[in-house]
């Protein structure tokens, strides 16, 4: 998987000419941070990273929105922690909440430029290609599966 990464990574190289502005590379990392968040996420759910840990652990630590979820005190753990601030209670909902503001990071920086039909389908692209390799960095070189779950 490593391999797939650096062949990745030189095919993208060419899209870093002098054409791209300073805007498109804010763009381009923007997306690139996106992708490992969402590289990290998934990492929590199918490669079982975290497990046992109070933040980490997506199966039990939703419960960090509660007082004392066990205890069957369901107030919030703090203010806005079961609504605007979930994404600060647990691993899980924070790497959505970073996905998030990235991506829309990303489309604000990509809305300030008037660009050709041509040039909005070439920063789809690159953006999507970026996008993925952050994903499969953290999901497949850094936090490569490595058993536990169901699938041992």
């Amino acid at each position: 998987m490593k391999n797939k990464i650096i062949v990745l990574a030189f095919m993208m190289i060419p899209f870093f000419g002098k054409s791209q502005s300073k805007n498109d590379i804010l763009m381009y990392a923007a997306q690139f941070m996106s992708g490992c968040a969402d590289g990290v996420n998934q990492s929590l759910v199918h490669h079982y990273l975290g497990m046992g840990t109070r933040f980490w652990d997506f199966q039990t630590s939703w419960k960090n929105k509660y007082k004392d979820y066990d205890a069957e005190d369901l107030r919030p753990a703090f203010l806005g922690s079961k609504s605007i601030f979930v994404g600060f209670t647990d691993g899980y909902h924070l790497t959505r909440t970073v996905d998030r503001s990235f991506t829309s990071v990303s489309l604000a920086l990509a809305l300030k430029e008037k660009n050709s039909f041509r040039q909005i389908v070439k920063k789809i692209i690159i953006s999507s290609l970026i996008n993925r390799a952050g994903f499969l960095l953290f999901f497949s070189v850094i936090f490569p599966r490595r058993g536990g779950g169901l699938n041992k």
